[in-house]
């Protein structure tokens, strides 16, 4: 069964890489069935993914990935361990979960993007790491730093023939971005490309290889 349904009139391919809170820089990437880059430009605040969604004329012609965004709140270091209350998490009432620091991912902007699912959009999730393993740009380098952005640039441009892309080093957002749209084109024109639905999240299939 196709993940992508009437393939032959998929036409653009945007990636959105969406940052956990608000001031994390978040990153739309938009390329055509030649894998060139149209548009990538650099997104903030919800209200600025929604307006640029609202406004894409060709959406209903597009593949749409939108990242899985590590929840930033998360109780991820000894010392926000520390200074919580030594009370079972699950099982006591005053330990409410309002800010979402158990949760390892961050559900921002699901209920949108599930409207554009129940509106017959094709639009889908992916996780940044697993393709950026794939690429095999995933572990010679610590993740985000200047090497690891400049070698999975490096390896769009030259192993994957994008080579539209700028020499000099595009902010991190930007390329995770272009990897969703790269994956997404990949799924909807390459069957030999190996897409497939690895998870779900927040009622959305993330997208794999």
């Amino acid at each position: 069964m196709d993940i992508i349904k009437n393939k032959n009139l998929k036409v653009s391919f945007v990636g959105i890489s969406l940052g956990g809170i608000s001031t994390t820089e978040s990153a739309v990437a938009l390329i055509d069935l030649n894998a060139k880059v149209i548009m990538l430009n650099k997104l903030f605040s919800m209200n600025d993914v929604k307006y640029f969604l609202n406004n894409f004329a060709g959406k209903e012609n597009a593949v749409i990935l939108v990242s899985v965004p590590e929840n930033e709140v998360m109780l991820s270091s000894k010392w926000k361990y520390n200074s919580r209350t030594y009370d079972i998490v699950n099982f006591d009432k005053k330990m409410i979960n309002r800010d979402g620091w158990t949760n390892r991912f961050a559900s921002r902007g699901s209920e949108y993007f599930k409207e554009l699912n129940d509106k017959g959009i094709d639009i889908f999730r992916y996780d940044i790491d697993n393709i950026k393993n794939f690429m095999g740009g995933g572990s010679a380098y610590r993740e985000r730093t200047p090497m690891d952005c400049k070698s999975l640039q490096d390896i769009l441009r030259i192993k994957y023939n994008m080579r539209d892309l700028p020499v000099n080093m595009l902010p991190v957002a930007q390329l995770e971005a272009i990897l969703g749209a790269f994956l997404a084109r990949q799924t909807a024109m390459n069957p030999e490309f190996n897409t497939k639905i690895i998870g779900e999240f927040d009622s959305l299939p993330v997208l794999g290889v």
